[in-house]
């Protein structure tokens, strides 16, 4: 048996054979680090998954201040939670894909849903940027009215209750609100 492939000796042909293989796996690794560094890498994820989400036949969210036919039940605290973080939530992805005025809608709605908005307003004034604040307290005095709109008479017999969320501003926010503040999203 010929130690030699293609009148080259074997064992130079294995030792190119694994530089040019690690070569290649560091090229690999080279352009993933750089593309998941990408400053606008996140916004990209989150857009692709929004677009694979409405094209698998979930239909996108519409925005609070546009009517929506779907308003929680407000005597259900469970509801209310979930509308207020998905509010949270929908307002700061909006904001941080620069649709500023209509994040600030669903923040300045989250707000006024809190049972404690002076605190959760202030957590807001720390996160978000000096822009996206001021848009969201030029949002709070009309936010009243719109949600007596959403929630019709529901809101007046629940304006009684205990708020569904409540921080009392001593130790951290709770746990659904540090959440959305972390933005602890995975994405890498």
């Amino acid at each position: 048996m010929s130690d030699t492939i293609l009148g080259f000796n074997k064992s130079n042909v294995v030792l190119a054979a694994g530089i040019a293989g690690a070569a290649f796996l560091g090229y690999c690794i080279y352009f993933d680090h750089k593309r998941i560094n990408a400053p606008d890498y996140k916004d990209k994820i989150r857009q692709k998954r929004r677009a694979q989400a409405g094209a698998g036949g979930m239909a996108p969210r519409r925005p609070a201040a546009a009517g929506n036919d779907a308003a929680p039940d407000v005597t259900d605290p469970s509801q209310m939670q979930r509308f207020f973080l998905q509010e949270v939530q929908l307002g700061e992805e909006l904001m941080a894909a620069g649709n500023v005025d209509e994040g600030a809608v669903h923040i300045a709605n989250a707000v006024m849903l809190c049972g404690e908005s002076q605190q959760l307003l202030s957590i807001f004034q720390q996160t978000l940027s000096e822009d996206q604040f001021r848009a969201v307290v030029q949002q709070l005095p009309s936010t009243r009215e719109r949600l007596a709109e959403m929630f019709g008479a529901k809101a007046d017999e629940a304006e009684n209750e205990p708020p569904m969320v409540q921080y009392l501003g001593d130790g951290p926010p709770p746990a659904q609100i540090q959440e959305l503040i972390d933005d602890t999203d995975d994405l890498e």
